[in-house]
């Protein structure tokens, strides 16, 4: 059941890259119809769905699969995701200043442009759990915080604060599940989940639609949506439990395509370099059709194409030389062998 990633001595379960590239499929197609979301009652129903699992979704298997449970790597984080962040970081500030001649409202505002959150935020969430890993109810606690934070009125984008603290439960679960014999996801690896899984998301679908896509984004405090402070509350942890049920739900499947593990491999340069396709370019072509359904359909071809060629060898190559370059810019000469160390 398990491949290997390379030609090295590391062993992956393709099950897990499978799920992955299912994911990021929808994550692309969610992006491409989210221009179209606010005059199409339709597609909003099928963006917040999305909305309400893939991200927590992905976090989850990033916990799942962390290697220091209890320590801190500086060297890795630093090499893998502190040079990655920069390097799409200045990618996207650059097409900002070549069509608009101006830096993002992102970078202004001190946050990390559109769809990098993700990566900033990984950064801290590694940072971070081997602190709350040492606590007794590590989960709990950061379901606590997420919610305590909520409660202050200030702005969710500035520095990635709330989605760093609100998406970091799912992070910790994964984490915990991968060591937990009842919550592993191999248990739902099997025919009989992957019907139960099926009917779990379909019943999502259609009684979901309670949370309201500004909660489900992660980035707004509880002042800041349009509900009492206590249905506020309520509804941040009705979604920690309905997006935990639809993450195992979602993973029994989608672990058995098997076809897709490759592009499961790449996920990293397929969300960092979609956006930029899709801002750029196919969100003002989606403004020329002008039934729902027809941009479904477009966005399901073009996310479908995005994917596989994102997922390319070329595309590799041209990102880890990109971000090779950064890295010799930022890292000091003495520690280019520690950057190749990490990069094994």
């Amino acid at each position: 059941m398990l491949n290997r990633a390379s030609a090295g001595s590391v062993m992956r379960d393709y099950r897990l890259d499978s799920i992955k590239a299912s994911l990021i499929f929808l994550v692309v197609f969610g992006h491409i119809i989210e221009a179209a979301v606010p005059g199409s009652p339709m597609l909003s129903r099928i963006y917040d769905f999305l909305y309400l699992f893939h991200m927590p979704a992905f976090i989850f298997l990033n916990g799942y699969v962390v290697k220091e449970r209890f320590t801190v790597n500086y060297q890795t984080i630093f090499y893998k995701l502190i040079i990655p962040f920069v390097a799409l970081s200045l990618l996207y500030e650059l097409a900002e200043l070549i069509i608009y001649r101006d830096l993002s409202s992102y970078i202004k505002n001190g946050a990390p442009n559109w769809i990098l959150w993700y990566l900033y935020s990984l950064i801290f969430w590694k940072l971070l759990t081997p602190l709350f890993m040492r606590l007794r109810f590590a989960l709990g606690i950061s379901i606590a915080v997420s919610v305590a934070v909520s409660f202050v009125d200030f702005d969710g984008y500035a520095f990635g604060i709330m989605r760093t603290l609100v998406f970091f439960p799912f992070y910790i679960a994964g984490v915990q599940a991968a060591s937990s014999n009842r919550l592993r996801l191999e248990n739902v690896f099997n025919p009989k989940a992957a019907c139960v899984g099926a009917v779990i998301l379909l019943l999502s679908y259609l009684f979901g639609d309670q949370f309201g896509t500004a909660l489900l984004y992660g980035s707004s405090t509880f002042p800041a949506l349009d509900e009492g402070l206590r249905e506020a509350v309520v509804m941040r942890l009705g979604h920690y439990l309905l997006a935990g049920i639809c993450i195992y739900a979602f993973c029994a499947l989608t672990w058995w395509w098997r076809g897709l593990a490759k592009i499961g491999t790449r996920t990293l340069f397929i969300y960092a370099l979609h956006g930029l396709v899709v801002k750029y370019l196919l969100w003002d072509a989606l403004q020329k059709l002008n039934a729902p359904w027809q941009v479904a359909v477009a966005a399901l071809a073009a996310a479908t194409g995005l994917t596989w060629l994102l997922s390319r060898d070329g595309v590799k190559r041209l990102m880890d030389g990109w971000i090779a370059l950064v890295g010799l810019v930022l890292a000091p000469r003495e520690n280019r062998r520690s950057q190749e160390q990490a990069k094994g």
